[in-house]
């Protein structure tokens, strides 16, 4: 009983380190030296002026605005909050119906114990294609709670499932060659060609997510071989993994056979929907909504039940979907406190006296700190860029190096940062302490920013361009 206390006291809750940030930015709007950028609307997007920064009059933070930054941060990720309720009550209609856990039991019978490697990898590569191409991370919300189930349920511990996603989705971000939120605003900020430079950043990607891969795997099968090893033995997840003893013997049914299709159908109408149609996540969320009641319906569910249902799941998902909203309201304080544009221009000064390589490793480590404030790639991109790129010039970097610069000091901090609520999140769907995961952490985060840096040195080297 001592020792159980003992390690709830020692993890951190992350509802109380996120208020925590977020009174301490509260406070800081006491002392920081109030100033503000000036903003133009070039093409449809707001950026920066580059020269433009001048002294504001300084607005500190009411201590009630503390407070009022939580229902303020949930406003401001609404759309990501009601994806994961609606997410998590469709799901919900799924595993009442035993559809998913019919399912799994087939393909886990089918291999026979034998493959399970093949199906991480597999799973990897899928959420690193989705970061890496399409710029997804929020958006890949709804494959995670099917995805973690199902690795629980090949014999591995809740710390590779999360791991599985959180660095598949966010390696594959980190260094994507066409990640919509990143390089396209940094280039069309730039005024590069769009999605030029691919070249070197395809090797980068490949060699990135290949290091993550063997990083998870080594692990996966290393605690899966002797449980002992595993970070997170103590941790009780059985209520998130499938039972399948209920499920020998038994045949999968029509009508669970015909809502397996429809869930696959609708995750392929999602992804055509968002690169061809302009879909936007509340559009999502119309479309797994439709899905949980259609399913409902086939697995003969009266639509009570289904309404039920999906309040039943919404309930589970709750966790997840505060986080979120609480993670944005920090960003909500930064803003009203006027504590982010002073925040940029000192660190854009510091940069200006160092030689063009240490700049480019400079750029990456500042945006990895403010990364930690402004978790938003495409908002820091708008904010950023228009002061690096002038930056970069002065010191001799190509613009295509200082895009790759902000595009992994952006990227690989996002697996790190807890004021980032979509990790949390990922972390809450395994029940993975935050500090469990920072000691699994750690070594990769070494060994990436180690390869970030050698690209970065490559890049200087052959003046990766166009320009």
């Amino acid at each position: 009983m001592t020792n159980s206390k003992k390690k709830e006291r020692g993890n951190i809750n992350p509802y109380v380190l996120l208020f925590c940030v977020i009174a301490i930015c509260g406070i800081a709007s006491y002392f920081v030296t109030p100033g503000a950028f000036e903003r133009e609307v070039v093409n449809d997007r707001t950026v920066v002026v580059p020269g433009s920064y001048h002294s504001v009059e300084k607005t500190p933070i009411a201590p009630f605005d503390i407070l009022r930054a939580i229902p303020h941060g949930l406003i401001g990720s609404a759309s990501v909050v009601f994806l994961i309720l609606i997410v998590g009550g469709t799901i919900e209609v799924f595993n009442q119906s035993g559809s998913i856990s019919m399912g799994v039991s087939k393909l886990i019978s089918k291999m026979g114990g034998k493959g399970d490697t093949l199906v991480l990898i597999i799973f990897m590569i899928m959420f690193a294609v989705m970061g890496g191409f399409l710029g997804w991370v929020e958006a890949a919300i709804p494959f995670v709670p099917i995805a973690i189930p199902i690795i629980l349920a090949l014999g591995y511990d809740a710390m590779t499932a999360v791991a599985v996603c959180i660095l598949g989705l966010m390696v594959g971000f980190s260094i994507g060659p066409t990640n919509v939120y990143t390089v396209a605003i940094a280039h069309a900020i730039a005024e590069l060609p769009m999605f030029s430079g691919i070249g070197l950043r395809m090797i980068a990607y490949i060699v990135f997510v290949g290091v993550s891969i063997i990083y998870t795997v080594r692990y996966a099968n290393s605690a899966k071989k002797d449980p002992s090893k595993s970070l997170v033995a103590d941790i009780d997840v059985s209520d998130l993994t499938y039972d399948f003893s209920e499920n020998e013997g038994k045949e999968m049914t029509g009508a669970q056979k015909i809502s397996l299709f429809v869930l696959a159908v609708t995750f392929l109408i999602v992804v055509y929907g968002m690169l061809k149609l302009g879909w936007d996540i509340n559009d999502m969320t119309a479309a797994f909504l439709l899905c949980g009641i259609i399913a409902g319906f086939i697995c003969k569910m009266k639509p009570g039940e289904i309404a039920n249902t999906f309040i039943l799941g919404a309930k589970g998902s709750m966790n997840g979907a505060m986080i979120v909203g609480i993670a944005r309201g920090v960003q909500w304080i930064l803003e009203k406190g006027g504590i982010i544009d002073p925040i940029i221009n000192n660190l854009a000064e510091l940069l200006s006296g160092f030689p063009a390589v240490l700049s480019a490793i400079g750029i990456m480590l500042v945006v990895t700190l403010l990364n930690g404030l402004v978790p938003s790639g495409s908002g820091k991109a708008m904010a950023l860029m228009p002061l690096l790129m002038p930056l970069g010039d002065l010191i001799g970097l190509t613009r295509q190096t200082t895009t790759l610069a902000y595009q992994f000091g952006d990227g690989i901090s996002n697996m790190f940062w807890f004021t980032y609520g979509t990790l949390l999140i990922f972390l809450a769907y395994g029940k993975v302490p935050l500090q469990r995961w920072y000691k699994f952490l750690w070594p990769l985060m070494v060994i990436l920013f180690a390869i970030a840096i050698v690209f970065l040195l490559v890049a200087t080297k052959i003046g990766y361009g166009p320009f």
